[in-house]
This record gives structure tokens, sequence and C-alpha cells, in this order.
């Protein structure tokens, strides 16, 4: 019997802030199954910081995201701040 290996992949959106060249980008990308990218789950946030220092193995920091009802609010506050910076009665 042959076994059958499956590479497992999932694509996740990474924001990339390149401090030399002064330039961000956002861009889906494909992480293999170990890498800490593709373990999140939920409302999990992750930054890898890759320096002078850490250019062999980024330095890895992950913990809880705020949630979908904390961001939502958050997002309408800005809204709202928008709005009366455009000049909306308040």
């Amino acid at each position: 019997m042959t076994k059958m290996v499956l590479n497992v992949w999932v694509l996740r959106y990474v924001g990339v802030v390149d401090v030399v060249n002064g330039r961000g980008t956002v861009e889906l990308q494909r992480y293999s199954k170990e890498h800490p990218f593709a373990q999140l789950s939920g409302s999990d946030n992750i930054i890898a910081f890759t320096t002078e220092r850490y250019a062999k193995q980024p330095l890895i920091v992950r913990g809880p995201g705020a949630g979908a009802e904390v961001t939502a609010g958050g997002v309408f506050c800005d809204i709202l701040r928008l709005a009366s910076y455009l000049g909306a009665p308040s």
C-alpha cells in the first residue's frame, strides 16, 4: 500500500511593513500548516519581527485579539469621529 502525503496549506492576509524602504503592503500568502501564521484560530493576532538580531529566526508575538464586538465598536467610533470631523451635526 502506498502512503499518500498531502501538503496542507492555509491562506492568510498578511501586512508587511518594510521600514528600510518606507513601504507597507497587505498580501494574501500561503503558509504550511507548521508555520506559526497557519496556527491561528478565532480572533488571535500574531506579528513576526525580522530584524538584524532576529534575521534567521523572527521574533513571534501571539495573543488574543479584541474579538468581533470590540472591533465593530472601534470601527463605529472611527466612523462617528470622521463624520464629526467632516461637519455632521452632533
